[in-house]
């Protein structure tokens, strides 16, 4: 089963071609409380409005995120993705995330309301929050990072860290592909 987060927006787990640099940073550190944050940043060749837009909106995400999106921009509304061609809207199989908060063109937060079927350890997904946000380095690039936090001691958390610090870098390499290669056909992805 493919899964992201990110987003939590970010359960991405697709190969993307093209990505500006080889690899997001690395920008994971632990809390003085000793919980840790998951943090990956990227610089995206594009105009922030057009990241923004690449992010937030129903055609933007279709166009690198997946096949099967939605998002409902507003704290409260869902954004749902499927990595499955053949799915649609609605089905109980796709990731869903709750918009927790929004500031345009700066901040997008969302927390997992639902993760697929068979998501291992799904309970503790939904306690983790996402934070996405959006720097303009200047008028032709912009900065993103993607900040994980409320990850907890033990071994499933250890699990849910090392799954989300693969997808949460592979979703910003995605990205940044789409910034410099155009849309994804995904009648052509694997």
């Amino acid at each position: 089963m493919r899964v992201s987060t990110l987003v939590a927006v970010t359960f991405a787990v697709f190969t993307f071609g093209g990505a500006a640099s080889a690899q997001p940073l690395d920008c994971s550190r632990t809390e003085p409380s000793g919980e840790r944050t998951l943090c990956h940043e990227e610089v995206i060749d594009a105009p922030v409005a057009e990241v923004w837009r690449l992010f937030t909106t129903n055609d933007g995400l279709s166009s690198w995120l997946g096949p099967v999106v939605a998002i409902d921009l507003r704290p409260g509304g869902m954004m749902e993705a499927s990595y499955d061609r053949n799915a649609r809207l609605g089905l109980p199989g796709n990731i869903f995330n709750r918009v927790i908060g929004v500031a345009p063109e700066r901040l997008l937060v969302i927390q997992v309301a639902n993760a697929p079927e068979g998501f291992p350890h799904a309970d503790l997904v939904e306690t983790l929050a996402t934070e996405i946000s959006f720097e303009p380095i200047d008028a032709s690039r912009t900065r993103v990072r993607v900040t994980m936090v409320g990850y907890r001691d033990g071994e499933d958390f250890d699990a849910l860290y090392r799954f989300f610090a693969r997808g949460n870098a592979q979703t910003l390499a995605a990205l940044a592909a789409r910034a410099v290669n155009g849309p994804t056909d995904w009648s052509a992805a694997p």
